[in-house]
C-alpha cells in the first residue's frame, strides 16, 4: 500500500497546480489521471492575472508564458452592423502585476506545468489510473486505483478531486450538484493560423441570427464559437464543410488554417451544494461549470486550487486547526457565485435572439457604452464568502475578502522586484512607512504567530533613501495610492492573493496579525 500526504484525482490544469502547489511545500502528493496520455487538444482559453502569479510562482516565468499566451487588451461586443456596443477594457499592467486578461494554449500551459511536475521530488504523476472507491477513517483516506499495473490502494491525509464536470471523486462521496437553469449548445472551432488583425481582436458578436465568439487561443491560435439556432440539426452543424463555411466572412479558409479542432459543446451552469466531505475535496470543474461569457471558468478552479492548497499545508505542518479547511467550501461557493451570475447575466445579453428585445438592446448599449459601467447595472464587489478573516466575515474591511494588489518594490540589492518574488504563497504583511516608523513594524514582526509563513514588508515612499533588509521602495507610488484610498497603515494578504484585513494604526496591526493565530483558528487545539 503507498502511502501520501495528498492524493489528488485529475491532472488537468487545476489538479496540476493542486499538485505542484502542495508538493513545493514539501508534501508528499501522488496525482492519478485516468487518461493514458495528456490531453494535446485546445479547452480554456483565457486567464486572469493570479493565474499568471500562480504559474510565476511555480517557476513558469513571463518569458515561458509568452510561449503559450498572450495579453488581451479588451473584450468587445459588436451587433450585426458591426457597431461596438461594449468595451470591457484590460490593462496590460494591472493590480496584480501583470497583465489583467490573458489569451492561452491550454495543451501548451499543460505542457509547461508537466515539465515542473517532473522537477518537484516529491511529487509523484501516474497516467492511465482511475479511481474506483474511496473509504474515510477519521485522520486517513483510503483510495483504490486501477492502472496499468492492476489495482492498486493508497492512504492519504486528503483528497483532492480535480477530475471533472463528471467527477468519480464527486459521486463517490455523494456530494449533489445543482443546476442553474441556463444551457445553449455551440459549435467551438479552433484553428492554426498565422498573426493578423482581428476586429473583434477578442470579443462577441451579438447577432440575433446567429451568436458568435471570436477570439485569440494564444499565439498562432484563433478560436470561434457558434451558436446552434433553434431547428437547426447538431450533426449537420458540426461538419467540417459547415464550420469552414461559418469562418468565411472572417476571410478564413483551408488554405490559410489548420483546423485544430471542431466540437459541439452545451454551455452548462451548475455549481456542487458542498465542496468537501470530511478529508475529500472537489475543485475545478468537478465543483463548478459556467457558460465561458465571463472567462472564468479555469480561472475558478484555479483560485480553488490556491484557496485549498495553503489551508491544506498550514494543517499538516501543524500551524492550522482542521476547522480552517471548512472554510475552503464557505469561501469559494460564495466567490464562484459571482462568477457563475455573471457568466449567466452575460450568457443571456449575447444569446438573445428576439428581433425586438435585440434592437432595445442595441439601442441602450449605443446610448450608453462602450464602458461596461456607464451602460450595465452596477456590479457588487468579487469577493470570497465568510471564512479566514477577522471575526469570520469580510465586513466593512476594505481589504478583507478581495482580490490583492502586487506592485513593483526597490529592494536593497538595487533590484526591483514584485511581491511574488519574495512571499508567493505566504501571508504578506505590508507596512506603509509614511505612516508608521521601523519601530512599528518591529513590533508588528515580533506579534506576527512563530512559525507562519508570512513575510513583513515596509513599503517605502518612492523618495526614500536606500532600502533596508526589511522594506522597498514605491517605485511606481501605486501602493502609496492604495493605502491611501482605503486610508490604512497596514495590509495583509492572504497565500491566495486575498485581503485578510486592514489596519489604521499600531495597535490595530498588532491585534490585527495576532489574529492570524487566535481569532482566525490557525492555532491547534
Amino acid at each position: 500500500m503507498t502511502d501520501v500526504d495528498v492524493l489528488v484525482v485529475g491532472q488537468g490544469v487545476v489538479g496540476q497546480f493542486a499538485s505542484l502547489l502542495l508538493a513545493r511545500h514539501g508534501h508528499r502528493v501522488l496525482a492519478v489521471e485516468r487518461h493514458a496520455q495528456p490531453y494535446a487538444l485546445p479547452r480554456a482559453v483565457h486567464y486572469d492575472p493570479d493565474v499568471n502569479r500562480m504559474l510565476a510562482g511555480l517557476g513558469i516565468g513571463a518569458e515561458e508564458q509568452a510561449t503559450f499566451s498572450e495579453p488581451a487588451a479588451s473584450y468587445d461586443w459588436l451587433n450585426a452592423d458591426g457597431r461596438l456596443l461594449l468595451s470591457f477594457p484590460a490593462p496590460l499592467d494591472g493590480e496584480q502585476g501583470w497583465p489583467e486578461s490573458t489569451m492561452f494554449s491550454q495543451a501548451d500551459l499543460e505542457a509547461s506545468l508537466r515539465r515542473q511536475q517532473g522537477r518537484t521530488p516529491t511529487l509523484e504523476t501516474r497516467w492511465g489510473t482511475s479511481l474506483t472507491a474511496i473509504s474515510q477513517d477519521g485522520d486517513r483516506v483510503t483510495a483504490t486505483l486501477v492502472g496499468p499495473d492492476g489495482t492498486a490502494e493508497v492512504r492519504a491525509s486528503y483528497v483532492i478531486g480535480c477530475d471533472g464536470a463528471n467527477s468519480t471523486v464527486r459521486d463517490l462521496v455523494g456530494i449533489q450538484i445543482q443546476d442553474l437553469d441556463f444551457s445553449s449548445d455551440w459549435l467551438v472551432m479552433d484553428l492554426k493560423m498565422p498573426p493578423r488583425v482581428w476586429t473583434p481582436e477578442n470579443g462577441q458578436i451579438c447577432d440575433p441570427k446567429r451568436p458568435t465568439s471570436s477570439v485569440s487561443g494564444g499565439p498562432g491560435r484563433r478560436r470561434f464559437e457558434f451558436m446552434l439556432m433553434p431547428g437547426e440539426d447538431a450533426a449537420t452543424f458540426s461538419t467540417e464543410e459547415n464550420a469552414w463555411r461559418l469562418v468565411e466572412p472572417w476571410g478564413v479558409d483551408p488554405a490559410h488554417a489548420e483546423l485544430e479542432r471542431l466540437a459541439m459543446y452545451t454551455f452548462h451552469a451548475h455549481c456542487a451544494t458542498t465542496w468537501h466531505v470530511g478529508r475529500v475535496f472537489i475543485a475545478g470543474d468537478a465543483a463548478h461549470r459556467m457558460p465561458p461569457f465571463f472567462g472564468r471558468g479555469m480561472v475558478s478552479g484555479a483560485r480553488d486550487a490556491m484557496n485549498l492548497t495553503w489551508k491544506i499545508d498550514l494543517v499538516m505542518r501543524g500551524l492550522a486547526d482542521e476547522h480552517l479547511l471548512d472554510t475552503y467550501s464557505t469561501e469559494r461557493h460564495a466567490h464562484v457565485q459571482y462568477a457563475l451570475g455573471m457568466s449567466i447575466e452575460l450568457g443571456r445579453v449575447i444569446c438573445e435572439t428576439d428581433p425586438e428585445k435585440v434592437a432595445a438592446r442595441d439601442a441602450h448599449l449605443l446610448a450608453r457604452g462602450p464602458l461596461p459601467w456607464n451602460a450595465l447595472p452596477p456590479m457588487p464587489p468579487e469577493m470570497l464568502g465568510p471564512g479566514f478573516f477577522p471575526g469570520g466575515e469580510a465586513g466593512a474591511d476594505p481589504v478583507a475578502a478581495r482580490g490583492g494588489q502586487q506592485h513593483p518594490l526597490l529592494g536593497p540589492d538595487d533590484r526591483v522586484a514584485l511581491l511574488d518574488e519574495v512571499a508567493f504563497a505566504e501571508f504578506t504583511i505590508l507596512v506603509d512607512r509614511r505612516r508608521l516608523s521601523a519601530e512599528d513594524a518591529a513590533a508588528i514582526r515580533s506579534a506576527t504567530p512563530a512559525g507562519l509563513p508570512a513575510k513583513i514588508i515596509e513599503v517605502e515612499p518612492v523618495d526614500a533613501q536606500r532600502p533596508t533588509v526589511h522594506s522597498g521602495v514605491d517605485v511606481t507610488g501605486r501602493y502609496g495610492a492604495l493605502f491611501d484610498a482605503i486610508d490604512r497603515a497596514v495590509i495583509v494578504y492572504r497565500p491566495d492573493f486575498h485581503g485578510y484585513g486592514s489596519a489604521v494604526s499600531l495597535d490595530e496591526a498588532l491585534t490585527l496579525v495576532g489574529g492570524l493565530s487566535a481569532s482566525g483558528s490557525l492555532q491547534k487545539g
